[in-house]
């Protein structure tokens, strides 16, 4: 079939769209006047909108490209994901981890890990996760080229530049506050987008049913496409037991309780009790997310079982098959779950590199307005950096390459969050070495992986396997090496340790 290019409707739409949103943007910039303003939002926003925010800060330009790249090639088997990946932990960090963060009136999850341990575990905890969120950044403006270099013919440098410098307005001019209500939008146009796509792309194969003759007719490699679960020996990255344990024991929990992108939002919810209804609602709407994500990509495989690159299975599909004018309403669904994703790491970053970096070492003691400038500032830096890297790194699965990069240290930096809030012996020694030694652990499983004559892993991007073994070496670690240690005081844990906030809310109750 031939390709269809974009028209002039689709055009309006999308321009309507961008315009509307960073004009958006930059309006709610003008009550920003203090860095709690711009980091924190004022700690005012609503259930509702924290809710939608993390939904789209989540499923951004890599899951709408990757996933349905992953999914073209392992079937649907991809949604466990978002249903076992998000909703059982999104509830357990709702109710159980998200109040220690939201009472302790901290900005950032390394900030409470140096209330509850150490300047060292904080400060190893920001540098992680801000090389993490820079290089993110880079990774899902690299997704946006991949999808515009097919839609619109555009150079891969020009694209990149170009929805950068969008984002990088509005966040620079509103804060958490423009990121949050602009992700409802794109949370809205994400899901309309992304539902039409399913549907036409189902119309066009016929029917579910014709749908699922199709792939079953492709021959036995796609056999297993529509198996939510496949076997242990499996050669795709998704075996039942790297789900279990990689994905549903460490990335997962890991995401939802210690990502500081989603867990800002929820820090400048307007109570504690919002914050937790936010993770609810969120709860909720994932639910939806595999059935508008993931079947897309086997319907791309229906349309055209021949494509070399997979990430670019999803791009072709809708270009095919969506009619002049939707096709603009996809595309402003892509943009909208890309600039929801890019937004909200670019703000967490400068987030994190102000009050965990600079406001550490630097300027202990400046004023608040002193810090609102120089994280305007290095939010300016952080695009700049992301630009280059979204250059410079390679064109290979982009959905792998973000979870073989959060593998690396998701896993040790989870083991010292549970470790802090469960258990009151955990010491402050204990988590830095737990945290330092996972992540050298993780990184020397995927060299040896990578590189070794004999991998170790069997198969095909192993991160979820990493993740878990490196997640269970820096647990045994800390622990050993805490009780090792002399233990933290009791006055320096409460609030911080489930033990002694139980005791305390007994306390002030009596």
């Amino acid at each position: 079939m031939e390709m269809e290019a974009l028209k002039g409707l689709d055009y309006l739409v999308m321009i309507v769209y961008l315009v509307g949103t960073v004009g958006f943007g930059i309006y709610l910039g003008k009550n920003i006047k203090t860095g709690k303003d711009f980091f924190l939002a004022g700690r005012k926003l609503p259930w509702w909108a924290v809710g939608m925010s993390m939904v789209v800060t989540d499923i951004g330009a890599i899951d709408v490209v990757g996933i349905a790249g992953m999914a073209y090639s392992y079937g649907i088997v991809m949604g466990n994901f978002d249903w076992i990946g998000c909703i059982p932990v999104m509830l357990i960090a709702g109710f159980l981890f998200i109040p220690y963060f939201w009472r302790s009136e901290v900005y950032t999850i390394p900030e409470f890990l140096g209330k509850r341990y150490n300047k060292a575990v904080r400060t190893a905890a920001a540098l992680v996760w801000g090389v993490f969120l820079a290089c993110n950044l880079g990774i899902m403006l690299n997704a946006t080229a991949k999808m515009m270099e097919v839609m619109l013919d555009w150079p891969m440098v020009f694209s990149i530049i170009a929805t950068a410098v969008a984002v990088g307005v509005y966040t620079y001019a509103g804060g958490l506050t423009a990121v949050v209500y602009t992700d409802v939008i794109q949370c809205i146009v994400m899901f309309v987008g992304c539902a039409l796509t399913l549907f036409i792309g189902l119309y066009k194969a016929g029917g579910i049913y014709s749908f699922v003759e199709q792939i079953h007719n492709l021959g036995d490699q796609y056999k297993n496409h529509f198996e939510l679960i496949l076997p242990a020996d499996t050669k795709a990255p998704c075996p039942w037991s790297g789900i279990l344990l990689g994905l549903g024991f460490v990335l997962a929990p890991a995401y939802w309780i210690g990502n500081q992108a989603i867990v800002q939002r929820c820090l400048g919810a307007r109570s504690e009790f919002e914050a937790k209804a936010s993770f609810m609602w969120g709860a909720i709407l994932k639910t939806f997310i595999p059935f508008i994500m993931v079947v897309p990509g086997i319907l791309a495989l229906a349309h055209n079982p021949n494509i070399p690159d997979a990430d670019q299975a999803l791009p072709i599909l809708i270009r095919d098959v969506l009619p002049v004018g939707v096709l603009g309403i996809f595309f402003a669904a892509f943009l909208a779950a890309l600039m929801s994703s890019v937004d909200s790491c670019l703000n967490s970053a400068a987030t994190l590199i102000t009050k965990d970096v600079y406001e550490q070492y630097i300027r202990p003691n400046a004023s608040d307005r002193h810090y609102l400038i120089v994280g305007r500032l290095i939010t300016v830096f952080a695009i700049v950096f992301a630009v280059c890297f979204a250059i410079w790194v390679q064109r290979e699965s982009i959905y792998a390459m973000i979870q073989t990069l959060l593998s690396i240290f998701q896993g040790p930096s989870l083991a010292i969050i549970l470790l802090g809030v469960l258990w009151w012996r955990t010491t402050g020694t204990g988590a830095f070495i737990g945290l330092v030694g996972g992540i050298a652990f993780s990184c020397s499983l995927t060299l040896i992986n990578n590189y070794a004559s004999q991998p170790i892993f069997q198969i095909q991007e192993p991160f979820l396997y990493i993740a878990w073994w490196s997640f269970v070496f820096a647990l045994i670690l800390t622990a050993v090496v805490s009780l090792l240690t002399p233990p933290e005081p009791q006055e320096k844990l409460v609030g911080l340790v489930h033990r002694y906030v139980m005791r305390n809310d007994y306390a002030k109750s009596n």
